[in-house]
């Protein structure tokens, strides 16, 4: 799944935990979830401890990895 439009080109970037509940919001019936970031130029904290802390701490049966991140997402 691309995490935003690629056609969208005024906004490249998730920042909030926000965000990051209305992606994973019934994700929970999969075991395993691929994020690919190849559209997202920037990812901010509170979005990331959401999905690959709180999320992952709360649903251990679901292994959950990404792709396609640039070096600013891998930081």
């Amino acid at each position: 799944m691309h995490l935003i439009d690629n056609k969208n080109d005024t906004d490249m970037s998730l920042i909030s935990r926000s965000q990051a509940r209305r992606l994973l919001h019934r994700l929970d019936r999969f075991s395993k979830i691929i994020l690919d970031f190849e559209y997202i130029n920037f990812i901010g904290q509170g979005f990331t401890d959401e999905i690959f802390r709180v999320y992952v701490n709360a649903n251990p049966h679901i292994d959950i990895s990404y792709l396609n991140a640039n070096e600013k997402v891998e930081k």
